[in-house]
């Protein structure tokens, strides 16, 4: 396939488009319709890109008035040369249809209603009022119209609540695509509802600031207690965005309150919240209703299934009656005498409470045989309930991988596990499972409220992780707050026996206690230097050669900052530079320039060899791969795509993937990754950045985490007082207020 593409002289001004097939990415195939209803015949395609806010709401069937310059789009398939005209759509106004266009739009959306009938109908004072009555008598007065049609026509009527809402957020200068959302939500009074209480939006993404715009327009006073309210939802909402926390404290509330309104804070603010049922109020502050809810179903849910009696809720676990302590410490014993090592006793108790119990958790930092348990528990599951189905999950496509690797079972990421059970024609659950969540301390409330949304109650669960890891990117502290309830948590301090006289257990476990212990310095070389070492010549060139030896690619460079020398983008850019440029690179057609190299948005090119970051989630069937995923350039076409449109091939997970080039803006060079994206793997050699810029934004957690993931040999780079000051800082992390443990508590009745 290649393409090219020139400028037309054609500039569209509120020219009436109907949808008539929609494409991906806000793409769709239209008619222009001329003033009289006809269908202006040009003899290519014509194609308009809304606008992302409209989207939703373009759909087949809808008409649009569009403003916007039209090119001549050009490209070959199979040998074919092909074209479209395409209108990059600047101003479009949603049309509620009337006259020739309303019949225009009839035969086109309803069955079996063509344009003569169409036409007959719309001369009918009152139509839409008798289709929305359904009067059918009075429909069937016109020529050519029959029961069957009438019916249809009721059917796909448009809902005018919609255009009544629509047209309003167009004169309020708001998203559009919100109209559908609104009535769902509120039906008939949508509207009204929104200006009686304009800060409903602030819950559907609207701005503050376009908030306060209706407001104004809706004469409201910044005393009314509905505007103190929503204020007080806003700050709420953006404390939560920037804490991570799920509550709110009334010191907080105050301050952002003043900040934002510029005023005194009105007495009480917190309340009137509470009362106007935009917050709700919990021990030491405020909930957002939503962050309420989920806490309290995960608590519900975790206590539920905690208290279920053995056999309860489903046939399947009927082999819950018949065990005991020690048929479960002999079927771990059974499936120890396999193993190459002995469990220690702290271990062992930790399998066997975990099985004997329907949901526990298991904590532990790095080389206390976290994979080791987690596989004897399984082991032991399989002696004890065979047959019983099991689904592995983690947060992150990388942990998830190395999961299914570790257990030699199957895993998928949360994301995907809820993606494949999701709707009615999707695959149900059995009436009784195992759920098995690893690296737990990653899992958000939001990602945890969706899944305990859809399993069974006779739902057993696992969680494994570790509490001095990073927390969750989203909200909330699902794995911390399960520690000190009614919920056993078997905290892991020993390692293996035959780690822990390694210098990265020794290290690793210093800095989990909160103490300094410095590696010795690195050496002239690797092989001369310890497998744990410190270098404070922490320049490009000795990075490079010190990268080069341990073997290059395969292993990874982990910074807390992107930007800076020893910054994720700058030495991915040093790295790519080193391994060298002359290789070919992915590219991708340019409608107007032709076939170019691809830029990441991190200003790089993607070359053969290269390891890759994917950074953000694609769903698509042929290239299943996860936010935080690593791969590998393997071929990139240059000038051309292949006959199904790919720019090239990357290998992911073992998995050979077409690159499309809608995947190109999902892909990011991966020699060094940030220690966030690290978070749930492992390499052989890790190289971990401190930059001296980097003193006052790291914290114990994150510097745990990026030691945590190596395997063999770990080299730190940079300025010892970043390390010094992070420990100093502690975990940031347990300062997030949340009230997921007091819930389980609560729902306890404790």
């Amino acid at each position: 396939m290649s393409s090219d593409a020139a400028l037309g002289n054609v500039v569209h001004l509120r020219q009436v488009v109907q949808v008539r097939k929609c494409r991906a990415w806000g793409y769709a195939v239209v008619d222009l319709v001329a003033p009289d209803g006809a269908i202006k015949k040009r003899d290519k395609t014509v194609v308009v890109k809304f606008p992302e806010d409209v989207r939703d709401v373009a759909i087949e069937g809808s008409l649009w008035e569009v403003s916007g310059k039209e090119y001549l789009y050009s490209y070959m398939i199979d040998g074919i040369h092909l074209g479209e005209y395409r209108i990059e759509a600047e101003n479009v106004v949603f049309l509620r249809p009337s006259g020739v266009i309303l019949a225009r739009w009839i035969s086109s959306n309803v069955r079996g209603i063509g344009s003569v009938i169409a036409n007959r109908l719309v001369r009918i004072k009152n139509l839409s009022s008798l289709v929305e009555s359904c009067n059918e008598e009075a429909l069937l007065d016109v020529a050519g119209m029959t029961h069957e049609r009438a019916q249809r026509l009721f059917e796909c009527w448009p809902d005018p609540n919609l255009y009544k809402t629509i047209e309003w957020l167009e004169e309020q200068q708001l998203p559009i695509g919100l109209g559908e959302k609104l009535v769902a939500v509120f039906g008939v009074d949508a509207v009204n509802k929104i200006k009686s209480h304009p800060f409903l939006l602030l819950a559907m993404g609207v701005s503050f600031e376009k908030v306060m715009k209706v407001v104004r327009e809706q004469s409201f006073s910044m005393t009314d207690a509905a505007v103190v309210a929503g204020v007080a939802l806003h700050v709420a909402i953006k404390h939560s965005e920037k804490t991570r926390s799920t509550v709110i404290d009334q010191a907080s509330l105050a301050e952002g309150y003043t900040q934002l309104m510029k005023s005194p804070i009105p007495e009480g603010v917190g309340e009137i919240a509470v009362k106007e049922g935009l917050l709700v109020k919990v021990r030491d502050g405020y909930q957002v209703y939503g962050k309420a809810l989920m806490e309290a179903a995960v608590a519900q849910f975790l206590v539920k299934a905690s208290k279920r009696l053995p056999g309860e809720d489903s046939v399947s676990a009927e082999w819950e009656k018949v065990q005991s302590y020690t048929s479960v410490d002999k079927s771990l014993a059974d499936y120890e005498s396999s193993l190459d090592i002995k469990l220690t006793a702290e271990q062992r108790e930790a399998v066997v409470g975990s099985v004997m119990v329907p949901v526990s958790c298991i904590s532990g930092g790095a080389g206390t045989g976290k994979t080791t348990i987690l596989k004897a528990i399984l082991g032991v599951y399989e002696a004890i309930a065979p047959g019983m189905q099991c689904y592995q999950v983690a947060l992150s496509g990388r942990a998830s991988q190395r999961m299914a690797e570790s257990t030699g079972r199957p895993s998928q990421t949360i994301a995907k596990f809820i993606a494949e059970h999701l709707g009615e024609k999707k695959s149900k659950f059995p009436s009784h499972l195992l759920m098995v969540i690893d690296e737990a301390s990653m899992v958000d409330l939001l990602s945890m409220y969706k899944l305990i949304s859809m399993l069974p109650k006779a739902t057993r669960m696992l969680f494994v992780g570790d509490t001095s890891q990073l927390p969750p990117v989203g909200d909330g502290l699902v794995f911390h707050a399960l520690s000190n309830t009614l919920l056993p948590f078997f905290n892991l301090s020993h390692g293996m026996r035959q780690s822990e006289e390694s210098e990265l257990h020794k290290f690793s476990n210093s800095i989990r206690a909160s103490l300094v212990r410095f590696p010795n310095s690195t050496r002239a070389t690797l092989s001369e230097s310890d497998e744990c070492s410190f270098e404070s010549n922490a320049t490009i060139p000795r990075l490079v050669g010190l990268w080069r030896e341990a073997g290059g690619a395969g292993n990874i460079v982990l910074s807390p900052v992107r930007r800076g020398v020893l910054g994720v983008d700058n030495i991915n850019g040093e790295l790519q530079h080193a391994v060298g440029l002359n290789r070919r690179s992915l590219h991708y057609s340019d409608p107007l320039r032709g076939w170019i190299p691809w830029v990441t948005p991190t200003g790089a090119r993607l070359l053969e060899g290269d390891p890759v970051l994917v950074t953000a989630n694609n769903y698509d069937v042929n290239a299943d791969i996860r936010n935080g995923d690593l791969g590998v350039v393997t071929v990139a076409f240059e000038n051309h795509g292949d006959e199904s449109g790919a720019v090239g091939f990357i290998e992911v997970n073992g998995k050979k993937i077409l690159v499309m080039p809608d995947l190109l803006n999902k892909l990011d060079l991966g020699y060094a990754i940030t220690i966030h994206k690290s978070q749930g793997s492992e390499w052989p050699t890790c190289f971990v950045m401190l930059p001296g810029e980097a003193k006052n934004m790291i914290d114990q957690t994150l510097v745990y985490t990026a030691i945590t993931r190596s395997t063999e040999r770990l080299v730190m780079m940079g300025d010892e007082v970043v390390l010094k000051e992070a420990v100093r800082r502690g975990a940031a992390a347990l300062k997030r207020k949340t009230y997921l443990r007091e819930r389980i508590l609560m729902a306890d009745g404790a």
